[in-house]
């Protein structure tokens, strides 16, 4: 299992998690299993998103989606966001 973790701030928590929900179908669509979003506990507006998938190959597709950029940009996401992937180690 792959985990793809997104980082990032946006301008109004509960604008973005409508567009971030709107978006499942095209996350399922490159295989995700699973979804956690976290808020910071000083800002609120700072979230950390783990999407897992299958494999590494799905979440960097999914993360180069064009289909991604247009969500954020949509979600009011504020800056670029820090995407990185990892897997677990049993």
């Amino acid at each position: 299992m792959t985990t793809m973790i997104v980082q990032h701030g946006v301008t109004d928590y509960a604008a973005w998690r409508q567009v971030f929900d709107g978006h499942g179908s095209s996350r399922t669509a490159h295989g995700c299993t699973g979804v956690q979003v976290f808020r910071g506990i000083d800002d609120a507006n700072a979230i950390t998103a783990l999407i897992s998938f299958p494999n590494a190959d799905q979440a960097k597709a999914f993360a180069s989606d064009p289909s991604l950029k247009e969500a954020m940009s949509k979600a009011g996401v504020t800056g670029p966001p820090q995407i990185s992937f990892v897997e677990a180690s049993n």
